[in-house]
């Protein structure tokens, strides 16, 4: 079959994976079996459920979609567009086809079902070479939603009044009398209070160096296994903590080596055990590492319920509604500083969330970046 690739081009372990969704004939052979003999990888999916499961999981190159129901299918597509993945419709000849372009209009391209194996290569390919070519552009600097020195302003100088209040809560408890349980758990209360506002004025100011002018990241080798454990015992050891007890759970897919932003990639973590504790109540948090071809991917799993205010949501670093994400809105800043990593990483997060059953943060990231070390 000729086309307009190059003679190789898509052939071989690394040739780029199709997903091809089709509800009215899931099989599609007049489409799949002319790309699978140019050697690409093609999965075919029966639903937008599906496709949307598969498309978050191994991040296809390229979405083909035939006929499928419209309310997937508009996730489906923004999904895939906030994820750099192109889409090419399966347009159906026929009397309605000027209706049915109408509602193609935020594919990337579209073909005619009964087209020639040429054409339906060539429209591939197009787009899978323009996808490379907006890749291989240098990132455009991302904006941040709020004033960053005028954020560095606030949290500098609120540092010194939550000092002096931390100091004199000490002197206050070691002045208490003894065996007064009612005045010891307005203290506590006082404490806990105090330790929020000293989280949420760290959290502001890790947001706002995220956005700096010039901010850089530093890639070297790590185990990711080692991190994490260093994290989880560094989260337990600090002084007056209750968070919720995580039980961490490595993958045999999990790489035993990444080359990234440590730093970052530590504090992504953390802020989204973060979030996850104040969803977690008395449950366990599950941590669990995997891996897929090239990629570290990171769960943070809590095996209750999520309100009806909680929905699957990819994140975004300027997309937040509060400072600290609560069980009723996980939306908080927290998830954003986590979205910021991963989208400087090149990578994707998202919470994932199961009526009756749980929700799930995932970061999905590159297990290398080539910046300076």
């Amino acid at each position: 079959m000729r086309s307009s690739q190059q003679p190789g081009e898509g052939v071989g372990h690394d040739s780029p994976q199709l997903m091809v969704l089709d509800e009215a004939s899931p099989e599609v052979p007049e489409i799949t079996a002319p790309l699978e003999s140019r050697g690409y990888r093609v999965v075919r999916v029966k639903s937008g459920g599906d496709a949307l499961h598969v498309l978050r999981r191994t991040r296809p190159a390229l979405t083909i979609v035939g006929r499928a129901t419209a309310a997937p299918l508009t996730e489906l597509r923004t999904a895939a567009r906030e994820m750099g993945i192109p889409v090419l419709d399966l347009v159906d000849s026929g009397a309605d086809l000027m209706a049915r372009l109408g509602s193609s209009e935020e594919a990337d391209d579209w073909v005619i079902r009964d087209s020639s194996p040429e054409e339906i290569d060539a429209r591939v390919a197009r787009l899978l070479r323009r996808s490379r070519a907006l890749a291989a552009q240098p990132a455009r600097p991302a904006t941040s939603p709020i004033d960053v020195k005028f954020s560095a302003l606030v949290v500098h100088d609120l540092r010194t009044p939550l000092n002096v209040i931390g100091l004199s809560l000490h002197m206050i408890e070691q002045a208490l009398p003894k065996k007064h349980p009612d005045l010891e758990q307005d203290i506590r209360f006082v404490e806990e209070n105090f330790r929020q506002i000293e989280r949420m004025l760290s959290q502001l100011g890790d947001y706002a160096r995220l956005f700096e002018r010039g901010q850089s990241l530093t890639a070297s080798e790590f185990d990711p296994r080692r991190l994490v454990d260093e994290l989880l015992e560094n989260r337990k050891s600090r002084p007056g903590w209750k968070g919720a007890t995580v039980r961490l759970d490595i993958d045999t897919t999990c790489p035993k080596e990444v080359r990234l932003d440590q730093k970052c990639a530590r504090m992504a973590i953390e802020y989204a055990l973060v979030n996850a504790d104040a969803a977690a109540h008395d449950e366990p948090i599950h941590l669990r590492l995997r891996g897929a071809p090239h990629r570290w991917l990171i769960e943070i799993v809590i095996d209750r319920p999520p309100p009806s205010s909680v929905s699957s949501m990819e994140l975004g670093p300027q997309s937040f509604e509060r400072l600290c994400g609560c069980a009723a809105d996980r939306r908080g800043m927290d998830l954003a500083i986590a979205a910021r990593i991963s989208e400087m990483f090149g990578g994707t997060a998202r919470l994932e969330a199961l009526p009756g059953r749980g929700t799930s943060i995932i970061l999905d990231w590159p297990a290398r970046i080539d910046v300076g070390a």
